[in-house]
């Protein structure tokens, strides 16, 4: 039950946390123009991999030790945010393809808020 709450909580804030991080690095300044909009695509983009990540990492908690898993569960999720992101590309009518720079932001979106998630619903008591 600790693994649902983190994977649907913490997965999408760290999701934001990393996408305001980016966009306050690339533009410089602390609120880009589109500041909220992004942050609700963010959001639910980021809750949609974590939903598909979590279950995942719940069946290999089952068989594999932690030090493996976590970074298993981050390969899931880069994997499931770039899939995603390339079928709503091609869903919205995107000719081309997305550009490298954007899928491997958002592979490491979709890593770095699986993994973290992956760490702390761990049960290290066990």
């Amino acid at each position: 039950m600790k693994r649902l709450f983190v994977f649907l909580l913490l997965g999408p804030v760290l999701g934001l946390l990393v996408a305001i991080s980016n966009a306050v690095v690339e533009s410089g300044r602390f609120l880009p123009p589109d500041f909220f909009f992004g942050c609700t695509i963010v959001f639910i983009f980021s809750l949609m991999v974590s939903v598909i990540a979590g279950p995942v990492d719940a069946i290999l908690s089952y068989a594999v030790p932690i030090s493996l898993r976590a970074p298993l569960t981050a390969i899931v999720g880069a994997a499931v945010a770039v899939g995603l992101m390339l079928y709503v590309g091609a869903q919205l009518g995107g000719t081309r393809a997305a550009p490298l720079r954007t899928l491997m932001l958002v592979a490491v979106l979709g890593a770095l808020s699986t993994g973290t998630c992956s760490l702390v619903s761990n049960d290290y008591r066990r």
